[in-house]
């Protein structure tokens, strides 16, 4: 029927919109899943959870009687051993999942309807892109209340862990990803990104400038030439703060990298 014509042609593109949105969704939310579990076994190799494996170490040689069964840790890279291959880990089922949906996103550059061209691929090219600018300033962990923000050094490691899983996209869809760490990694130099939020830049820049620096004005850090890091001079009773956590030459280059 004539009159329908347009109602028809309305509702089919919609259709196709939200379908080829959903699938690019789905997509993005089991990259994500897998990004923050890479970040996961990435932080469990840096060099501050030394002290506990050394402990576990020094205590188990005490060999305490009254404890039968002593409580093991989890040493990192536990997760890839495997008796079969039958047992299916959560990531293995995650990737599986991956594997599908790009190869149905990928199994058709272009679709048409009506007079319309809709690619696929772009819409996972946005859906990575907003949700990797989304993670840069989310795993800085600023607080402005209690003034706290990520080591440059263990931010830069979960950077790289979520660049590694983005990367590996590409073995499965032909999209390029280089041009979304360009696009998003260039907007975190800026004071802001293209959402209107705040860069790993500014927030940084923001931390150094009011936390640190006021307090080397104040007189509570000094520059150590021993250490090449700004110290804290603390006095008794107030609250312990490590400037040279965030101010060691490898932490700065580092937050220069970033």
């Amino acid at each position: 029927c004539p009159e329908e014509r347009h109602h028809i042609r309305e509702r089919s593109l919609s259709v196709v919109n939200i379908f080829l949105d959903e699938m690019a969704k789905e997509a993005k939310n089991i990259i994500t899943t897998i990004c923050d579990e890479q970040c996961t076994m990435s932080d469990k190799l840096l060099p501050k959870h030394c002290a506990q494996t050394i402990t576990h170490l020094a205590n188990r040689k005490k060999k305490d009687k009254n404890k039968k069964n002593p409580i093991e840790i989890v040493k990192p890279g536990a997760e890839s051993y495997r008796k079969t291959r039958e047992e299916l880990t959560t990531m293995d089922k995650l990737h599986m999942a991956l594997t599908e949906l790009c190869f149905a996103i990928n199994y058709c550059s272009t679709v048409n309807v009506w007079e319309y061209t809709f690619a696929p691929r772009e819409y996972l090219h946005q859906h990575l892109e907003t949700r990797f600018s989304k993670a840069l300033v989310g795993m800085v962990m600023f607080n402005q209340d209690t003034s706290e923000i990520a080591k440059p050094s263990e931010l830069l490691v979960s950077v790289r862990a979520y660049m590694n899983v983005l990367q590996t996209v590409e073995n499965y869809v032909h999209i390029d990803i280089t041009r979304v760490f360009n696009n998003c990694l260039l907007q975190q130099t800026q004071n802001m990104d293209s959402h209107g939020e705040k860069s790993i830049a500014s927030l940084y820049t923001q931390w150094y400038s009011e936390i640190l620096l006021r307090r080397v004005s104040a007189g509570s850090i000094c520059f150590s030439m021993n250490q090449k890091a700004f110290v804290s001079l603390s006095a008794e009773g107030a609250i312990p703060f490590n400037a040279e956590e965030y101010s060691d030459i490898n932490k700065l280059r580092a937050l220069a990298e970033l």
